[in-house]
Order: structure tokens, then C-alpha cells, then sequence
């Protein structure tokens, strides 16, 4: 059976928004001794148990996670997802926003249940963050 990689993000989503940490620590392999995540805020790279630990800020949420895949090549038995993660949330003294992440996701697909092996999660800047610093200020095409 073929990798159901938009179904697969969904349940990462649906585990965020119903503020379940054993629900994403499902979709890790944090036991397979090649995991590693990195993501950018911290600038290096996480190991299985401070991962898990990370994966408590759940819990505290407050914003609502969805994704857009953008690509997934199937290896069989692991898979490369390529996808936008948005993550939409209401402040009551700043208002609304919403943080826009790279994810590219290694998926070991055999076993089981899929399960992330590694990932890497980087910010997207916004369309006028990109013009600022001399992106591509939403059109496909760099600045200049």
C-alpha cells in the first residue's frame, strides 16, 4: 500500500491542535537511533529525548497548526515529505498572526506506522519580510 503522505501531515496537525504530546510523539521514531530534528530557532540539531521533552509545549499551545504538502517521494519504505506548515493564532493584545515553516520530513514508512526519522523545520518569511531582505516579495521572482 502507497504512503499516504497528506494524510500522514494531517494527523501531525491534528495531534497539535487537540493539544496532544503522546499523539505527536506517535508520529517520531524516537526510538530509531538515527532520529534527529533540527530547527532553526534553537540552531542546532535535537536528539530523541529533548525532542519528546519539546513536544510538552503542546500542552500550551494556541495557535492552529495545519500543512500543505508540496511534494513526497516514496522510496519504499521511507519517504521524503516536503511541505508548507502553517500555524494560525489569535493574541488578545496583538491580535491575529500566523507563522509560516519549511518542513521537510524523512518518514520511515515500513513497520507499523510511519514514523519521522529527521526533520528540519526553518521560518518562511513573510511576503514583506522577503522584500525587506531582498526576497522575492511573493511573485515568484527575486527582487531587483
Amino acid at each position: 500500500m502507497a504512503f499516504d503522505a497528506q494524510g500522514f501531515i494531517d494527523r501531525f496537525a491534528k495531534a497539535y491542535n487537540d493539544r496532544n504530546p503522546d499523539g505527536m510523539r506517535d508520529l517520531f521514531a524516537l526510538s530509531d537511533p538515527r532520529f534527529a530534528v533540527f530547527e532553526d530557532f534553537t540552531a542546532e540539531l535535537i536528539d530523541a529525548e529533548a525532542y519528546s521533552a519539546m513536544l510538552e509545549a503542546a500542552f500550551d499551545a494556541t495557535g492552529e497548526m495545519t500543512f500543505e504538502l508540496l511534494r513526497c517521494d516514496d522510496f519504499g519504505g521511507a519517504a521524503v515529505l516536503h511541505a508548507l506548515q502553517r500555524v494560525r493564532f489569535e493574541d488578545a493584545e496583538e491580535g491575529g498572526g500566523e507563522a509560516r515553516i519549511r518542513a521537510t520530513l524523512w518518514v520511515r514508512t515500513d513497520g507499523d506506522a510511519p514514523r519521522i526519522v529527521s526533520g528540519h523545520f526553518s521560518a518562511v518569511p513573510s511576503e514583506e519580510e522577503g522584500c525587506a531582505m531582498g526576497g522575492c516579495c511573493g511573485s515568484g521572482h527575486p527582487e531587483g
